[in-house]
C-alpha cells in the first residue's frame, strides 16, 4: 500500500518537468545507441532511465507504471506523455506509444527519431543565434546610452548647481540597463555547457584554476599597494589587467583546443567503430590501429587512454577519465554513450555513427556560436574604448575649466563682481570635483565589468575567459586615464 501511494506523486513530479531540445536529443541518442545492441524492450527501457539526461525522469516514470501497477509499455508510454507539460517529450512518448503498439523495430524507431530531433535541436540553436545577434547588437545602444547618461550629468553640472542624490541613482539606473542588456544576452543564448569542472578536466583548464587561485589574491594586492602609494590610476588599471591576463591566456588556448577536440571527435568516433567491426577485434586493439595523425588535437588524449587500456587498467574507468581529461563535456557525455552500448554488445561500427551523429552536428553548431560571439566580442572591446574615451574626456574638460575659472577669479574677496558671479563651474568645490571623478571611474570600470561578462555570457565557453576579456577592458580603460586628460589640457591650452 505505501508503495502505491508513493508511486503516484513520483510520476506526477515528473511529468511536470520541461526537456530541452539538446536534452532530448541527447537521450535519443543514448537510447538508439543502446537499442541498436539487440536488447529487450525492457532493458532498453530501464537504461533509458539511468541517462544522465533530463529527460531520463520520464522513463523512469514509464517503468514505475510497468512494474508496480502493471501496465504495458504503450500504455505507460502514453500515460506519462499526456501528463507532461513539455511539448517535445509529450509528442515523443506519444509517438513512441504507438510505434510499440504497431510493433515497429524499437532500435529503428529511435535511431530515426534522433534523426529528426536532431534537426529540430538545430533548427532551434539557429533560431537561438538569431535572437543572440540581435541583442548583442542591442547591447552596444545600451552601452552608449549608459554613457551618454554620466556624460549628460556631468556636462550638466557646470550649467545647474549639482545634485550629488540625483547623479547618484541616474548612474545606478544606467548600471541596471547595461546589467540588464547582459542578462537577456544571456537568456537569447543557447543554453549549454561545454567544459567540464576546471578541477577535473584537461591540464588546461587545472593550469588556469590554479593561476586563478594565485593571481587574483596578488592583483588585489598590488592594486591596494599602488594606491597607498599615490599611483595615477591610469597606471594601477593597467597593472591589474596586466596581472589577471595570463588567467585569461591560458582559458582562452584552452577553450579553443577543447573546440578542436569536439570537431575531431565525430570522426574518431567513426574511425575507432569502423576499425573494430572491420578487423573484427575489440576497442583496444583498434585502437593501436588507428593513425592518430589525423587527430592532432585528441591525439594525445587517445594515446593515453590506449596505454591505459593496455596496461589492464578498467576499461570503464579508462574511458570515464578519457572523457574527463578531455576538458570537454561533450566528449565525456558521448564517450559515455559509446563505450556503454558497445558494453552491452552493440556494433561498434553503428554506435560509432550514432554517436557521431550527435557529436558533429553539436561541434558545428557550437562554431556558429563561436562566430557570432566573436564578432560582438571585437564590437564591445571598440565601443568599450570609445565609452571610456567619452568619460574621460568630458570629466578632464570639467577638470581643466574649473582649474581655469579658480585661477580667473579674484583673490580678494572684496573685489567687485564677485557677488554676481553665478556660473555654477566657479562653485565646485574640492570635494565636488572628486565626486564628479569618482562616479567617471566606478562607471567606466563598471561598464568593462559588465560588457566583459556580456561577451562571456553570449559565449558559454570556459567561465575563466572572462579574466581575459576583464583584462582587455581595463586595459583600454587604463590607457585611457593616462592619454586622454594630457590631450584635453594641450587642447585647451592652444
Amino acid at each position: 500500500m505505501s508503495s502505491s501511494k508513493s508511486s503516484p506523486k513520483q510520476e506526477n513530479k515528473v511529468s511536470f518537468k520541461r526537456v530541452a531540445p539538446f536534452e532530448l536529443f541527447y537521450q535519443l541518442t543514448y537510447m538508439s545507441a543502446m537499442a541498436s545492441a539487440g536488447i529487450t524492450r525492457s532493458k532498453t527501457f530501464e537504461l533509458a532511465a539511468q541517462s544522465s539526461s533530463t529527460a531520463a525522469e520520464y522513463f523512469k516514470a514509464v517503468n514505475i507504471l510497468v512494474d508496480e501497477f502493471r501496465y504495458d509499455y504503450p500504455e505507460a508510454c502514453r500515460a506519462v506523455g499526456v501528463k507532461s507539460k513539455s511539448e517535445n517529450m509529450r509528442s515523443f512518448l506519444l509517438r513512441l506509444s504507438d510505434a510499440l503498439r504497431s510493433g515497429e523495430p524499437l532500435a529503428d524507431f529511435l535511431a530515426r527519431e534522433a534523426t529528426v530531433q536532431g534537426q529540430e535541436y538545430q533548427n532551434k540553436y539557429e533560431r537561438d543565434l538569431e535572437a543572440l545577434k540581435q541583442w548583442s547588437n542591442a547591447y552596444t545602444s545600451i552601452s552608449i546610452s549608459v554613457a551618454l547618461i554620466v556624460i549628460i550629468q556631468v556636462i550638466s553640472s557646470m550649467i545647474y548647481s549639482m545634485n550629488s542624490t540625483v547623479m547618484l541613482m541616474l548612474v545606478a539606473t544606467g548600471v541596471i540597463m547595461a546589467g540588464f542588456g547582459a542578462w537577456i544576452i544571456w537568456r537569447s543564448a543557447p543554453q549549454e555547457v561545454m567544459t567540464i569542472k576546471a578541477s577535473e578536466g584537461s591540464a588546461e583548464q587545472r593550469q588556469a584554476l590554479s593561476l586563478f587561485r594565485v593571481l587574483l589574491p596578488v592583483t588585489m594586492a598590488a592594486v591596494a599597494l599602488t594606491q597607498l602609494l599615490k599611483v595615477p590610476l591610469g597606471w594601477i588599471l593597467i597593472l591589474a589587467a596586466v596581472l589577471i591576463l595570463p588567467i585569461g591566456v591560458v582559458s582562452l588556448r584552452s577553450d579553443k583546443k577543447t573546440n578542436k577536440k569536439d570537431e575531431e571527435y565525430g570522426t574518431f568516433l567513426r574511425s575507432a567503430g569502423g576499425m573494430a567491426t572491420s578487423t573484427g577485434t575489440t576497442l583496444k586493439q583498434a585502437l593501436t590501429r588507428i593513425d592518430l595523425s589525423s587527430f592532432p588535437y585528441l591525439e594525445e588524449d587517445i594515446t593515453r587512454l590506449s596505454t591505459r587500456l593496455q596496461a589492464l587498467v578498467e576499461p570503464e574507468i579508462c574511458w570515464q577519465k578519457f572523457g574527463t581529461e578531455s576538458g570537454s563535456r561533450l566528449i565525456a557525455d558521448v564517450t559515455d554513450i559509446f563505450y556503454s552500448a558497445i558494453k552491452i554488445g552493440g556494433d561498434p561500427e553503428r554506435v560509432g555513427y550514432l554517436c557521431s551523429l550527435f557529436a558533429s552536428k553539436t561541434a558545428q553548431l557550437r562554431a556558429k556560436r563561436r562566430l557570432t560571439i566573436g564578432t560582438f566580442a571585437g564590437l564591445g572591446t571598440v565601443m568599450q574604448a570609445v565609452v571610456a574615451g567619452l568619460m574621460v574626456f568630458v570629466l578632464s574638460i570639467v577638470q581643466s575649466f574649473a582649474m581655469m575659472v579658480q585661477q580667473l577669479m579674484p583673490s580678494d574677496a572684496a573685489a567687485q563682481g564677485q557677488a554676481n558671479l553665478s556660473m555654477g563651474m566657479a562653485e565646485f568645490s574640492a570635494s565636488e570635483l572628486q565626486f564628479l571623478s569618482n562616479l567617471t571611474v566606478g562607471m567606466v570600470l563598471l561598464m568593462a565589468a559588465i560588457s566583459a561578462a556580456a561577451i562571456i555570457l553570449g559565449d558559454g565557453g570556459c567561465r575563466f575567459k572572462y579574466a581575459f576579456y576583464l583584462a582587455l577592458a581595463i586595459l583600454i580603460s587604463g590607457v585611457c586615464f593616462l592619454v586622454v586628460p594630457p590631450m584635453v589640457a594641450g587642447i585647451l591650452k592652444v
